[in-house]
């Protein structure tokens, strides 16, 4: 801080101090201005700056005027603030300076890659290796203008130079940077193409201490194409120079082979006459001046058998063949044409031909076989004629067929038999040998070999029997005591029985489909030919069996068939509703009605807003009579809900909602009520009392709560006895098809096999199954005079602050997944499922984690904005959000704007968030906050004509349900959506796995394709790393 001075100066300084004549007048840009005995004095922590007015300081660069400043900036109390404020701001400077500086190299090194002058170029040579049967390459560098060139003597090390645009020996002891961007167009491709051969490993690109290139046969023609882009290319093969090399497919067209097929008197000589080709990677390639082949497996086996032939002193090769070779050689020629010219006589030109098989069966039970070839003019029975052909036959056809006689038991070419057909090879005999035959030519069959072959269709007989149904099979030909031996037979899945008498009965296709059927229906065998199963099977059946003229149904089936198919036409008395019904909805009350007459159970999926609550308690009201009861279980927020749907649609039943503490609960189930209305929860606690009654209807509401089946609310509702149990639920699979098996096994078990035969059964499959026991609507298709539903994606920047927090975040989560298997992975999933939670937190505000966080966020800007707008509209809104954090803060957001508001949370009790529905549906507050996950499901807010889904959930159902409070059934305006999306972020990925997602539902519920919940690959997807 100080000067050197004397110790007089300072001494005179400290006497100015004392006697107060230092005076500060202002601090500006780290400099202090006072007055000292009337001298202006600047001082400064850089000594260059100092100045005082007075001469002394002129001439000797420093003063008693001085030496008060810096005894008051030590000593005094208001002095030592000023010197520690002067030293921040001086630090604040220097550190500014230094980012500054960083800044300014960062801009020379981008400003510099700018340049577009062309300074280097690359050529090359390449030598053939004869003995290895390889191609080196060397590289070599020009820099421009030069005409000189130098060899690259370490390629790794070159390549390495130039990605990081280090220094670079040219020549002897001359360095210079090399800069990618500095080489030709040719070069740069090259290089590239370099970059990534070697970015696993060089051993088998780079060989010879990395001198050289060598180009494996898999990217030899692709590697040689690249450098025969440079500027100068050479390959130098003996003595002669090529500056450009051609690739072809290899074959007779390259006239490196000729072959000439000589007949003598006694015998056949092949004379076989090489060019002088090079033999490169064992064969896969061969070369011939600068022109290269690339041959075929067959071509390189071909090609070595031909060059292990000795050579004879004219240069040539030959071999001779017997004339009884003649169809063998003729069809060696066809080979040899796929690698060289031949030349040969007409009588070895190949003539293919058909065939014609006559089969018939010999009084002693033989089977013979005619065979006939059939050329363009001949017609060859046997050997002899074969013989005299003035052509050659295909050999090798001729082979084939008479392999093929011998692999199914015959004996003998072109004639020839085979031992009689036993009753268990007549199977085999009619469904393998016969099927070969006719693969390779036009089989006749005699009738008396045709009259070993039954084909057995069984005589089928449906029909009810109280709770069954009876299926009777009845097989022609074989004795009544039989018929279930054949049975047994057919469900083994055998292709045929043989009876005692001996007859074969095979089983058709059809047949074998019934069985199959039957057996996934668990159906059972009885006696006297009969299969009995559930009569929740009748669908499938009637489906099975339709328009089988073999198959007959009992009057009382068929109603049950149609009744199930056509539940549109099922008669009912009108229900005793003060509503008045839709048309669908009057359907699925038929559609309850006709389930109930028969003691079966289902699922009523229809979409949101359809009125599902009311179906359900016109179904109720016709039925509710002579002392039965019904139980109603649904989500807490629902229950009063419920309530005050029945007082509205059917006040004359007698109805409780069975909620509280629980003596009040037990209580009022002991009232012994028509209608009892429980929570999940309260029916879990309460199970033992309501076990004391027998209740005819079980209604579950929002019944994928039960989606798993693992659960104690799963596990007591399969157990709980009741008459008929019916789900209600517009998202009933929400992530994959074991969902819907929990559910059906509470509502209808026995209709789906075992859940580890289910999960390997199609999605379309499952449809069949369902099919009659869920009625799904779609709002689109049943209320067209529903308002629109207008959906708006409204993008934000992360802030600045806020981008600094979500890039660590992402980052350590990416390093976290990328080095995991998958096995790790799942294994992991909560805690990585944690992480991705906490990105789409920060995505919202990092205030959600970080209390101390006081920077901007980019969503919650664009929701002011949008508020704003939807205030001065005069709409009302629903807003969602997964995080009640965030719900808080968005509530005072509210306030500073002036909007009143309403907040359902998971915490909410049921009365409350019936009576806050109430009110806004009436008119009051501008916005409801609820929780995404706890406010999805069964509230009807048709008092919004908005809504904004403030952070995305992973599955589409959900946000559907939300939205659905208020686009539904009583809605009389058009609703906006607006999903708010952080751009560049996990929430962008999180919509494209909606997308993927919605297919779900309609998959199973519409017969398509199914998807699981979110998967290993969904996580990769999301934090992109696939």
């Amino acid at each position: 801080m100080a000067k050197l001075m004397p110790g007089r100066i300072r001494n005179d300084g400290i006497a100015l101090y004392d006697a107060g004549k230092v005076k500060v007048k202002e601090v500006k840009d780290c400099l202090l201005y006072t007055l000292v005995a009337d001298e202006e004095l600047r001082y400064s922590l850089d000594d260059e700056v100092i100045f005082c007015s007075c001469s002394f300081f002129k001439s000797k660069q420093y003063c008693a005027h001085l030496a008060a400043v810096e005894h008051f900036l030590k000593t005094d109390v208001s002095g030592k603030s000023l010197l520690e404020k002067m030293e921040k701001s001086e630090n604040d400077n220097q550190m500014t300076q230094a980012r500054v500086t960083f800044g300014s190299r960062f801009l020379s090194k981008i400003l510099r890659s700018e340049s577009t002058e062309i300074r280097f170029q690359l050529y090359v040579s390449g030598e053939e290796d004869a003995l290895a049967g390889k191609i080196f390459w060397t590289l070599r560098l020009r820099r421009l203008p030069d005409e000189k060139s130098y060899i690259v003597r370490d390629i790794k090390a070159f390549l390495n130079t130039v990605k990081k645009g280090n220094h670079y020996s040219i020549g002897r002891g001359y360095y210079e940077p090399l800069y990618f961007r500095e080489f030709d167009i040719a070069s740069q491709d090259l290089i590239t193409y370099l970059w990534g051969l070697t970015a696993e490993s060089t051993e088998f690109i780079l060989q010879n201490q990395n001198r050289h290139l060598f180009f494996p046969a898999s990217i030899f023609e692709d590697g040689i194409n690249r450098l025969q882009n440079l500027v100068e290319f050479e390959y130098r093969k003996g003595y002669s120079n090529y500056e450009q090399l051609h690739f072809h497919d290899f074959g007779e067209t390259a006239a490196l082979l000729e072959v000439t097929v000589l007949e003598h008197p006694t015998f056949f000589e092949l004379e076989i006459e090489e060019k002088e080709y090079d033999w490169l990677y064992d064969g896969e390639f061969i070369s011939y001046q600068n022109q290269f082949f690339q041959l075929t497996q067959e071509q390189i086996q071909l090609l070595k058998v031909i060059r292990k032939l000795d050579l004879e002193s004219d240069g040539k090769k030959r071999i001779q063949f017997a004339l009884t070779e003649q169809n063998k050689l003729a069809v060696a020629i066809l080979q040899l044409q796929k690698v060289g010219q031949v030349t040969a006589p007409e009588s070895l030109k190949i003539h293919d031909f058909t065939v014609e098989f006559n089969l018939d069966l010999a009084r002693d039970g033989l089977v013979e076989i005619e065979t006939t070839f059939v050329y363009e003019k001949f017609r060859v029975k046997n050997r002899e004629e074969l013989a005299s052909l003035p052509f050659a036959s295909n050999f090798q056809h001729e082979q084939q067929v008479f392999d093929n006689l011998r692999q199914h038991s015959f004996i003998g070419e072109f004639s020839a038999y085979r031992p009689p057909v036993s009753p268990k090879e007549i199977y085999s005999f009619f469904h393998n040998t016969i099927p070969s035959l006719e693969r390779m030519g036009v089989t006749n069959i005699s009738e008396q070999l045709m009259e070993l072959y039954h084909l057995e269709r069984p005589n089928v007989k449906v029909k009810t029997e109280g709770g069954l149904l009876s299926i009777g099979f009845e097989f022609s030909g074989i004795d009544q005591t039989e018929i279930d031996d054949a049975l047994e037979a057919l469900f083994q899945d055998e292709d045929f029985y043989v009876s005692k008498a001996g007859k074969v009965i095979i089983f058709d296709e059809e047949s074998k489909k019934i069985s199959q059927t039957l057996q996934e229906l668990r159906a059972k065998k009885t006696k006297d030919g009969i299969v009995e199963t559930n009569r929740i099977a009748a669908f499938q059946l009637s489906e099975l069996f339709k328009n089988q003229e073999n198959v007959t149904f009992s009057e009382e089936f068929r109603h049950l068939a149609y009744d199930l198919t056509h539940p549109e036409d099922f008669a009912i008395v009108k229900p005793e509703v003060k509503a008045e019904l839709r048309d669908y909805q009057e359907i699925g009350v038929k559609w309850f009605s006709m389930l109930s007459h028969y003691g079966f159970g289902g699922i009523l999926a229809d979409d949101m807003g359809l009125g599902k609550t009311l179906q359900t308690i016109s179904f109720l009201s016709n039925k509710l009579e002579n002392g039965k009861r019904a139980l109603i279980i649904a989500p807490s927020s629902l229950i009063y809900n419920w309530s005050d749907e029945f007082a509205k649609f059917a006040p004359q039943l007698d109805t409780v909602v069975s909620y509280g503490l629980k003596p009040t609960r037990d209580e009022l189930i002991a009232e012994d009520h028509q209608v009892v209305i429980t929570s999940y929860a309260s029916f879990r606690q309460d199970i033992a009392e309501y076990e004391r009654f027998q209740f005819d209807f079980l209604i579950l509401d929002e019944a994928q709560v039960m989606k798993n089946a693992q659960t104690k609310i799963a596990r007591y509702l399969r157990s709980f006895k009741v008459k008929e149990t019916y789900a209600l639920s517009g998202t009933p699979i929400e992530n994959n098809l074991s969902e819907i098996w929990s559910i059906f096994e509470i509502v209808l078990p026995g209709l789906l096999p075992a859940k580890n035969q289910f999960i390997k059964i199609p999605a379309d499959r499952v449809s069949r199954y369902i099919k009659p026991f869920v009625l799904r609507r779609k709002k689109e298709d049943v209320l067209t005079e529903l308002p629109d539903l207008i959906e708006v994606v409204q993008r934000n920047e992360l802030a600045d602050s806020q981008k600094t927090i979500y890039l660590a975040q992402l980052k350590q989560m990416q390093e976290r997944v990328r080095t995991a298997s998958d096995e790790e992975l799942n294994r992991n999933k909560m805690e990585i499922l944690s992480g991705l939670m906490r990105l789409r937190q920060i995505c919202d505000t990092p205030y959600l984690f970080m209390e101390d966080y006081d920077g901007e966020s980019g969503k919650l800007e664009s929701l002011r904005s949008l508020l704003e707008q939807i205030h001065a509209g005069s709409h009302r809104v629903l807003i969602f959000s997964q995080f009640r954090g965030m719900l808080d803060i968005i509530e005072k957001e509210l306030e500073k704007l002036e909007m009143t508001s309403f907040k359902i949370t998971g915490s909410t009790p049921a009365k409350e968030r019936q009576d806050m529905t109430t009110a806004f549906n009436e008119g009051e507050g501008d916005a409801f906050l609820i929780s995404l996950k706890a406010g999805g499901v069964g509230l009807n807010l048709t008092g919004a004509d908005t809504v904004i889904l403030v952070d995305l959930w992973w599955n589409p159902a959900v946000e559907a349900q939300a939205i659905g409070r208020a686009h539904r059934m009583g809605q009389e305006q058009n609703v906006e959506v607006y999903r708010l999306i952080t751009r560049g972020t996990i929430e962008e990925k999180i919509q494209e796995l909606q997308e993927s997602k919605k297919n779900l539902i309609s998959t199973v519920l519409d017969g398509t394709e199914s998807r699981g919940s979110l998967s290993v690959n969904d996580i990769r997807e999301i934090l992109g790393l696939s």
